[in-house]
């Protein structure tokens, strides 16, 4: 956005980077399976899943269409970020 720090928004984001791989997981997809679902390039979504690619608000809410359109929870994706958030704890890989 023009002239507006995006930090200073208040927005929390439910889903980072490091989850994704383990979302589309979740479902036993692949990353052209899953991009179909919510709607995004497989080369993108692999450049998201590796941390190579922003993820802004824009592809954050296709990921999070695409979860509901898989019916995974809430419940599954605050899982998920707490198991993403041990592994950054421990230094896992």
């Amino acid at each position: 956005m023009i002239g507006v720090d995006v930090n200073s928004l208040p927005y929390e984001s439910k889903i980072k980077y490091p989850m994704i791989k383990y979302i589309r997981l979740c479902r036993n997809l692949t990353q052209e399976q899953f991009g179909t679902v919510c709607k995004i390039d497989q080369g993108v979504l692999a450049k998201l899943e590796r941390g190579d690619l922003d993820l802004s608000i824009h592809y954050e809410s296709k990921i999070i269409e695409g979860c509901r359109a898989l019916n995974i929870s809430d419940l599954e994706l605050q899982s998920v970020k707490r198991l993403v958030e041990l592994k950054e704890q421990r230094g896992i890989k």
